[in-house]
């Protein structure tokens, strides 16, 4: 959860360009440098190195993709959200957005996007190795700029083109050398990186909507709506996958592996 708010502020720092700077602009070597920025990229790095380790543990002490690997991703959506809900309720924590019916029906399409994204990933790292879900992963933009071009209808640029094959390229050559080498884990990593761009576009599209970020109120709040929103639409693929909860509370009681991942 705290891994992904980063992911979605470091976003909204990037779009809005208006993240101030810490440094004066008057010298020095970090002059002109956006130093809270850096810190996202730092903190999201950092995060994402603990958060796919401490992910593979948990899995593979839940039994791998023929565990839990549905509700150990539903599960972490709905840490996520009770703690959004706690700094709602919370004094001076973090005031209420006022959004309406109609701007939670267009959170929806985001909503599902995240849900997909996260459950895939989850499920990529139960079926292979962390470095090779990685590696998949990282064509994610040529996804997105494949989507944004033919299906949204958004120009990308030549310089955007010309980076791609370097970057599918790179994706092909690791994963022929991968020795944990997993077709589930390649499909899923796979449809992640599609839920993950189909989300980016149409986070855009909802930014886009009169009045709707005044009524969130901030990102953090747009994020916490999404991630309740994702938690909720997660809870039938736990159902459709006949993941047992009882049987997951005995796993989740003897393996502090597991307990650990869910509430980091």
């Amino acid at each position: 959860f705290a891994l992904d708010f980063v992911q979605t502020s470091l976003q909204a720092e990037s779009s809005s360009g208006e993240a101030a700077l810490s440094v004066p602009s008057g010298g020095g070597f970090l002059s002109g440098i956006d130093i809270p920025l850096m810190l996202y990229f730092f903190f999201w790095y950092l995060g994402n190195y603990y958060y796919n380790v401490t992910n593979k543990l948990a899995l593979r002490a839940a039994g791998g993709s023929s565990g839990f690997p549905m509700m150990i991703s539903s599960l972490q959506l709905g840490v996520g959200s009770l703690y959004a809900l706690f700094l709602w309720l919370a004094p001076d924590a973090r005031s209420k957005p006022s959004i309406t019916l109609a701007d939670v029906k267009k959170m929806l399409p985001v909503a599902f996007c995240a849900m997909g994204a996260h459950s895939a990933s989850v499920f990529a790292l139960s079926a292979g190795a962390v470095s090779f879900g990685q590696i998949v992963k990282a064509a994610e933009p040529a996804f997105a700029a494949v989507l944004a071009q033919f299906v949204y209808g958004k120009k990308v640029s030549k310089a955007k083109w010309f980076c791609l094959p370097i970057i599918i390229g790179g994706v092909v050559l690791a994963s022929v050398k991968e020795l944990d080498f997993a077709v589930s884990a390649l499909v899923s990593a796979c449809i992640a990186n599609l839920f993950a761009a189909f989300k980016g576009n149409e986070n855009k599209k909802l930014m886009e909507t009169p009045g709707i970020k005044d009524r969130l109120g901030s990102v953090g709040n747009q994020f916490a709506v999404v991630s309740i929103l994702a938690f909720l639409m997660s809870i039938p693929l736990v159902l459709i996958k006949g993941e047992s909860f009882s049987a997951f509370v005995e796993v989740y009681k003897a393996n502090p592996v597991v307990s650990t991942n869910l509430l980091l």
